[in-house]
Formats: structure tokens, sequence, C-alpha cells
């Protein structure tokens, strides 16, 4: 025993060999073959720009593709849980990744909780955003190219229903807003016509204002009238007898004037009594309501204008997330990494090794 112990004192270096034969046989006899399918995506606006963020998602570094902000939304969303149960209950991936297919160190432990699989889901499923493209580029690991494939696939059609559903959720919330305001607008322009028919039908005229200056011309053309006949009435009394034929013909005609007069006048004094507002308050309330309904006609015109705005702004404003590159279908296993791993794992046992050198050095020193 104590010979053993002497010789490994004295080859110290099988405390960095071991551990790394020990890893490497993992690696080639053990450790089950993984496939990654990956896939490039982007988001492209309809308009040129990009606007799909619930609250203000803005920007955009190239013509028709979103910002790295919206990007990172489709991102967050693929990593996020919503996507590991959307996956689960489509595809099972649970059953997949805890199945005999991968090692014990590397698959998903049978008894496993909820926050393990999303530890898991994770560490298998990687997104990335280049901040100058606004690319996505998604990787899925799985212990057979197909499933990796499909889950690649599956993982890009959710996304794609999800960024649809907030364009939706967006337009549908500004063309509710638009159509409200607009609902308003039609109605006040309702109510204005329905003011100036009441009005009308309560005072039974159709336009004051034309009417008074109907009645006006009127009594103005009689009083001219009244006033040429009575200058001729002067003239003949100068000249002939007041029993004149001419006389009394111009007489007739003079008192004939008068009584129509008198009763246009009395007829307007009827009409002012019953309905309780003169002529002239009724030409000042007709008035009123016609330019509260010219206000109402032009409001309306605007509303309809903002609202095909709407919409027109609504369609440009939808997004669609594009496929660059299709999930692919892996023909060899992209980890394990096996001289990748065995490098590194035998540069951290060197690492690890002088460091404790150093250290038992130093105590011995002391």
């Amino acid at each position: 025993m104590k010979e053993n112990l002497n010789k490994l004192k004295k080859n110290k270096i099988v405390f960095i060999f071991a551990p790394w034969l020990i890893y490497a046989l993992y690696l080639i006899l053990i450790a089950a073959p993984q496939y990654e399918s990956a896939s490039k995506l982007i988001i492209k606006s309809t308009d040129g720009g990009s606007s799909f963020d619930p609250t203000s998602l803005l920007g955009g570094s190239i013509a028709g593709v979103s910002g790295s902000n919206d990007s990172q939304v489709i991102e967050a969303y693929i990593q996020s849980n919503d996507m590991l149960q959307f996956l689960e209950r489509s595809l099972h991936i649970s059953e997949h990744y805890s199945s005999d297919m991968g090692d014990i160190f590397s698959r998903l432990s049978g008894n496993h909780t909820k926050l393990d699989f999303f530890e898991f889901y994770q560490q298998h499923v990687t997104v990335e955003v280049d901040s100058a493209s606004s690319v996505i580029s998604l990787s899925v690991r799985a212990f057979s190219p197909e499933f990796a494939q499909q889950i690649n696939r599956a993982i890009i059609e959710r996304a794609e229903n999800f960024l649809n559903e907030i364009n939706n959720n967006l337009a549908k919330s500004k063309m509710t807003f638009a159509q409200g305001e607009h609902q308003i607008v039609e109605d006040k322009l309702q109510k204005a016509k329905q003011d100036i028919l009441a009005f009308q039908s309560e005072y039974n005229v159709l336009d004051p204002t034309a009417e008074g200056a109907v009645s006006q011309q009127i009594a103005f053309s009689m009083q001219s009238t009244l006033a040429q006949k009575r200058a001729e009435l002067n003239t003949l009394e100068t000249m002939m007898s007041p029993n004149a034929s001419e006389v009394i013909s111009l007489k007739r005609q003079i008192s004939a004037i008068e009584e129509q007069m008198n009763e246009q006048r009395e007829n307007l004094s009827k009409q002012t009594g019953q309905q309780s507002l003169s002529v002239t308050q009724q030409m000042a309330q007709y008035s009123n309501l016609q330019i509260q309904l010219q206000l109402a006609i032009q409001a309306f015109s605007s509303s309809l204008v903002s609202l095909e705005n709407a919409r027109v702004e609504a369609y440009q404003q939808l997004q669609h997330l594009v496929t660059i590159e299709s999930p692919t279908l892996p023909d060899d296993n992209a980890y394990p990494k096996i001289v990748y791993n065995l490098v590194l794992f035998g540069v951290i046992l060197l690492i690890v090794y002088g460091t404790v050198r150093i250290v038992i050095a130093t105590i011995k020193e002391l």
C-alpha cells in the first residue's frame, strides 16, 4: 500500500491523466450523439418599416425589416415557458429527451420538475439575434436528426402564429378606436340633421331665412306699388273730378293693395303669436342649426379620412416572420464535440494541478 502511494507521489501526472482518460472513455463510448437543426428567421414589415410593439417596439435598420427589439421579442417567446408547453402538447418532447436514446448524463431525468424541464429546454434550444441585421438564428438539439428538425419547424410555426396574433390584436385595437371615434362624429351629424327637421316641422317652415327674404321683398314691392298708385291718384285728382272713372278705379286699386298689406301683417302677427318666436328669432335659430350641421358635416368628412388612414396604417404595420434558412436535417451529430471537450478538459486539469502545486508549495514554505 505504501509502495503504491509512493508511486502515486512520484507519478503525479496520473492525477491529470486518469480523469482525462475516464472523460475520454465517456465521450467516445457512452455519450449519446446529439443532432442540431439550424434555421434563420427575420421579421419583415409590410410598409418597409417596423412598428410591432405592444408598448412601442419601434425601430429598424434595414428597409422592410423590423428592428432588433422586435426580434428580441420573438427570441424571448421562443425561450419562454409558453413555447415549451406548446412543444410538450404537440410533440411530447419530454418523452424524447428522457428516453434511452440519451445517456444518463445528457438525458432529462425521469422524475424531473417543471423547473428542471424548463432549464433543460433552454439548454437545447438556442436563439441568437444579430444586432446589425436583426436576423434570428435558431438551433435545436435532439437525440435524432429528424426530431431536431421537427422541433425547429414547430417553433417557427408557433412563433409566426404568435406574431400574427399580436399584429391582429394591434390592428383590431386601432380600428376599434377609429371606428368608435367615427361613430361619435356620425351620431353628432345625425343629431344636427334631426334638429333641423324638428325645427322645420315645429314652425312649418322650410327655410326661415329664404322665406323672410321673400316676405320682405313682397312687402317692399307692395309698398312701392302703393306709393306709386297714391302719386298717380294725387295727379289725377288735380286734373279730374272725384267721380271720374279713372279716379274711382285708382282708389279701388289702392284700397286692394292696402287690404292685402294689412292681411299679410295680420297673418304674420298671428303666426308669430302661435309659434312664440318672431321671424327674426326663427332666422337666428335656424342659422345656428345650419352652422352646427355644417360643422358636423366637416367633422364627418375628416373622420372618414381618419378612418381610412387607420385602415391603411393598420395594414402597413403588419409584420411577418420570414424564414431565410429552413430548418436543416443534420447529417452528423454536433454534440458531443469530442476533440474540443477533451482539449478543454485537459487544460482545466492542468490549471487545477498547477494551482494545487502552487498552494502546497506555498504552505510548505510557511
